[in-house]
């Protein structure tokens, strides 16, 4: 039920680290009809909500200025979660929302606004941010890492929040094989299998692929492969989750042996099938088979 329908306000708390591009998504809970203002200390949020209820707003979100860089950010966060507490003993719908991003991503952004800052500098504070905001992330009722998704989705997962309940996140694990021969893939997570045994050197392997049974069965049955394949099972399913909590879409795992065609095919097919088991979105693809790679994300 959205809030017009139900008429009682819903009220968005938005915190998060310097260039994470919270003044970019209000933008678009401005246009998605919400009254909204950005870089509000807390003590000051009270009023502002009681002017613009009065103006007859019942959708409201606030960026909260928890101080700058270097100030003592322990008040702004304390009276910030006092504040969401207060709302929702009122009986408000008050949902707090914390935008994140990548050191990398960060990095950029401020290095576009200020070209002479010291990345050294700029690291020192991104990693005192970090520790400093780490309650308010917490305790946030949605954390989004901003560097994966477009505006607009975080957007759609917040107004989900605010006026449907907590979003449901489904992560993509996107697996995909390749040949180093023919240049490294890029992914979040890279392994190298060429220390399986190669179906290259058995010749009636050689013309078969992995996708192909019999060259499949070979690459599997030695003990490196299921161990590795255990392995790379494990910690996609606990990135799996720990990406779908920040709101990332994919999870792209690439695995590469010598020409693409053998030992990476059957792993990242058996990895593929292991994961569907398991309940995840899977989509496995062959970047070596001539653009036939990319099959659609399968929904258990």
């Amino acid at each position: 039920m959205s809030s017009d329908e139900s008429g009682q306000s819903a009220i968005v708390l938005v915190a998060g680290y310097r260039h994470a591009g919270k003044s970019l998504v209000l933008q678009h809970l401005e246009q998605a009809g919400y009254a909204c203002v950005d870089n509000l200390p807390a003590r000051l949020v009270p009023d502002y909500l009681a002017h613009q209820e009065e103006e007859g707003a019942r959708r409201i979100a606030v960026v909260v200025d928890l101080g700058a860089p270097g100030q003592d950010r322990e008040p702004g966060t304390r009276e910030l979660l006092d504040l969401r507490g207060r709302l929702r003993a009122e009986g408000k719908a008050c949902s707090l929302v914390f935008i994140g991003a990548g050191d990398t991503v960060l990095c950029e952004r401020a290095a576009a606004l200020k070209p002479l800052e010291s990345p050294v500098e700029g690291m020192g504070r991104r990693e005192s941010e970090r520790l400093a905001l780490a309650p308010v992330k917490a305790a946030a009722d949605l954390a989004i890492d901003s560097s994966w998704i477009a505006p607009t989705e975080v957007r759609d997962q917040i107004l989900t929040l605010a006026e449907g309940g907590r979003p449901e996140v489904r992560t993509v694990v996107d697996i995909g094989s390749f040949g180093y021969k023919y240049g490294p893939a890029q992914g979040d997570v890279v392994v190298d299998v060429r220390f399986v045994p190669n179906p290259y050197y058995v010749a009636s392997l050689r013309p078969l692929s992995g996708m192909d049974r019999e060259c499949a069965d070979y690459v599997l049955s030695h003990d490196c492969a299921k161990a590795a394949l255990a392995g790379l099972v494990s910690l996609a399913t606990a990135m799996e989750g720990a990406y779908a909590l920040q709101s990332r879409p994919s999870l792209r795992i690439r695995l590469g042996c010598t020409g693409g065609w053998h030992r990476s095919v059957a792993m990242a097919e058996a990895l593929g099938a292991a994961l569907v088991e398991k309940g995840l979105r899977v989509k496995v693809g062959h970047r070596e088979f001539g653009g036939q790679a990319g099959r659609a994300p399968i929904a258990p």
